[in-house]
């Protein structure tokens, strides 16, 4: 069978929050997958934000936002690192 299939072998909640499986997805997938998607838009908003609120000039949302980016992806795999323990 193809990897890309559906495995109907186990229910849709053991594969996603119980992998035993090398491709199943798991609850840390769901949770980078969700700081993704949610980061970028809320780093923008914060970035203007800054902006509006008289932090910084017009200039300075670019490298507010690029700050923003760059130490959550430091955190995150800081973050990665102390929880597999690597």
């Amino acid at each position: 069978m193809p990897k890309d299939t559906p495995n109907p072998d186990k229910p849709v909640r053991e594969r996603g929050t119980f992998a035993n499986h090398n491709e199943d997805p798991t609850l840390a997938s769901y949770l980078s997958s969700l700081f993704l998607v949610l980061s970028v838009p809320a780093f923008l908003v914060a970035a203007y934000g800054g902006h509006w609120v008289g932090l910084y000039g017009y200039g300075g949302i670019l490298p507010a936002f690029a700050g923003l980016l760059v130490g959550s992806i430091a955190v995150a795999f800081g973050l990665m690192h102390v929880l597999t323990g690597r």
